[in-house]
């Protein structure tokens, strides 16, 4: 039991996943349904952290605009506080800095998830905007100041 494994999520993963991001982003943010998938045309790549065969949490990365974007961020609201998001960000952020040879990430983040990241070596690089029910800050992380 409580057997947590991190991976790539696979295209049967995907529903999964929109059905816990809308739960959350849609839930909890008030994001609009229709504006949570990532449209192909940014090339999303998904990872997934699955506890005793459940999918609890997931993160994407995207090029937008020349740039490798990362965010989608979620965990399951039942399973927060198990340091599962922390280790589902370092796992997603080593692939792309190792695997990928990506050499930033830039990223627009709600306040916990800034705070982790800033742990990890990025910076805030502009103030926070407002953003549906909150705002989100700015931020890139780059691979010379990733805290592994």
């Amino acid at each position: 039991m409580n057997k947590l494994s991190l991976r790539k999520a696979t295209a049967d993963d995907m529903e999964e996943i929109l059905r816990l991001q809308v739960e959350t982003f849609h839930g909890e943010q008030k994001i609009p349904s229709e504006g949570i998938p990532l449209p192909d045309e940014k090339s999303p790549q998904w990872w997934c952290a699955v506890l005793d065969d459940v999918l609890v949490g997931a993160v994407a990365a995207w090029e937008e605009d020349k740039q490798v974007h990362w965010g989608r961020f979620v965990t399951d609201p039942t399973h927060r506080g198990l340091q599962i998001g922390t280790k589902l960000a370092r796992f997603s952020l080593d692939d792309l800095f190792s695997s990928q040879q990506v050499d930033e990430i830039h990223m627009e983040a709600r306040e916990i998830t800034v705070k982790m990241i800033c742990r990890m070596g990025g910076k805030i690089i502009g103030e926070p905007i407002p953003f549906f029910e909150g705002t989100v800050t700015p931020l890139v992380l780059k691979k010379v100041d990733y805290l592994h």
